[in-house]
């Protein structure tokens, strides 16, 4: 089975399976035709196949008339600053993002930082369906420029949104791990600029994982024993591309990605109050700490639809439980630097450790499980879940979601994998746990 996920933002699959060199010619060139031959900043994670795959969205882009911008090795986050400083038509970010590294993905990025909103993912769609792509003759070829001062300009304005002068005085000690991926490179640069003392860990960009890069506790070991031998006051796990974050206390407690959209809205809301927009697969943390005050909407998973809605609403933050937050008085991008810039902010301003801070969150235990699908019958699968919950209202915002005062369930199928999740809240463990086990078993009976 060929696994090619399709979708507005993009395109992800297992390199040299469903995503091959043809593939990403033919999205990329989708895209160029869709840029109209404006400029595309190009930038990738440290993926092993990354290159191939950035010589074959070069060529594809030079011949649709596009000067090509290549960053190299980029965090996401920080070539969606550079598309809107440059005045581009338009990002290519090469990156799977929390996928394996059997996997890769074309992330599509507007002129306006942002991942493809629906309207703008169906044209490009339309486009690679049709073929319509733009070839150009000799004179209308675009050129090949390699830089990397759009990078310097990111972090100058990063330290101008954060107040660095509290950060500073902290004097922290905080330990990151990189997974190798693409913000490995540029570690160094953001803690002289925020004036903490950096302890890297997996900090060499090598092409290959040192574990799965989703960011959560499962995958903290590492960060864990270093914090606790060298007692830094926190400790961060970044996804391939750094724009999803998660946190490690001082006490060397792992803590699930869904604290980090709670903690960092404590900094955000401080500067002002807003709409704030999230997913339906989000902890009902961030309604406790942010709902009562600001209004609070939620929408699918997933960057662009968030994103999207955010704009739309003109909200001051928008993130989900995976550790994806954005700040959109400082960019319409989920960005793992100012995430964890704005942690560190909460506890200098505050002067509170982190465990002190999220001591002070209401405690609520997530479940979060997945079940194989073959893609064809991932949908079918989720509608016939809605029989499985009788007379009960049901939200069908994003796939299958059911509340009630002390919890809620979802069912929906996944925008990156073959796969159905299941997501499962409530204050008391033992019930959300038998939330999940009670939907996970009637999912394996479904799809064999």
């Amino acid at each position: 089975m060929k696994l090619l996920k399709i979708g507005i933002s993009g395109v992800r699959g297992i390199v040299g399976e469903s995503l091959t060199p043809k593939t990403v010619m033919d999205f990329a060139a989708a895209f160029g035709a869709f840029a109209e031959g404006r400029p595309i900043v190009l930038g990738r994670d440290t993926r092993i196949h990354g290159p191939m795959l950035r010589s074959a969205c070069i060529s594809v882009l030079l011949s649709a008339g596009c000067d090509v911008i290549d960053l190299g090795v980029c965090p996401t986050p920080i070539l969606q600053h550079a598309v809107r400083g440059l005045g581009a038509g338009g990002g290519v970010s090469i990156t799977a993002g929390h996928n394996d590294i059997q996997w890769n993905a074309l992330a599509f990025i507007n002129a306006e930082g942002t991942y493809l909103n629906p309207f703008q993912g169906t044209e490009v769609l339309d486009i690679y369906h049709v073929g319509r792509f733009r070839n150009s003759d000799t004179d209308g070829l675009g050129a090949l420029i390699e830089t990397t001062a759009p990078i310097e300009a990111y972090f100058k304005a990063l330290t101008g949104f954060l107040d660095v002068g509290a950060i500073r005085q902290a004097r922290f000690k905080v330990v990151i791990d990189a997974c190798s991926g693409a913000g490995a490179p540029f570690l160094k640069t953001f803690a002289d600029r925020l004036g903490f003392d950096l302890i890297p860990i997996n900090d060499e960009p090598n092409g290959f994982f040192p574990h799965d890069p989703e960011p959560r506790p499962r995958n903290a070991q590492q960060a864990v024993s270093v914090l606790k031998v060298i007692g830094a006051d926190a400790g961060f796990l970044l996804n391939s591309d750094v724009s999803r974050v998660s946190t490690v206390s001082e006490t060397g407690e792992s803590l699930s990605e869904e604290f980090t959209f709670p903690l960092v809205a404590e900094s955000v809301l401080a500067r002002r109050r807003g709409p704030i927009i999230t997913s339906f697969s989000t902890s009902r943390m961030i309604e406790d700490v942010a709902g009562r005050r600001c209004p609070l909407l939620r929408t699918k998973v997933g960057q662009s639809h968030i994103i999207h809605i955010a704009l739309q609403e003109e909200a001051v933050l928008a993130g989900e439980g995976s550790g994806g937050i954005a700040a959109l008085d400082f960019q319409p991008a989920f960005d793992g630097f100012l995430t964890m810039g704005l942690v560190l902010e909460t506890m200098a301003k505050s002067g509170r450790r982190l465990s002190a801070l999220v001591g002070a969150l209401p405690r609520y235990h997530i479940v979060k499980e997945k079940i194989a699908c073959p893609p064809a019958r991932i949908h079918g699968v989720v509608a016939e879940v809605k029989t499985l919950f009788g007379a009960k209202a049901i939200d069908t915002g994003d796939g299958v979601r059911v509340e009630d005062k002390t919890g809620w369930v979802q069912v929906r199928a996944s925008s990156t994998e073959p796969m159905v999740r299941v997501i499962a809240e409530d204050r008391d463990r033992d019930r959300a746990r038998a939330r999940a086990d009670e939907i996970l078993h009637d999912l394996e009976l479904m799809v064999r």
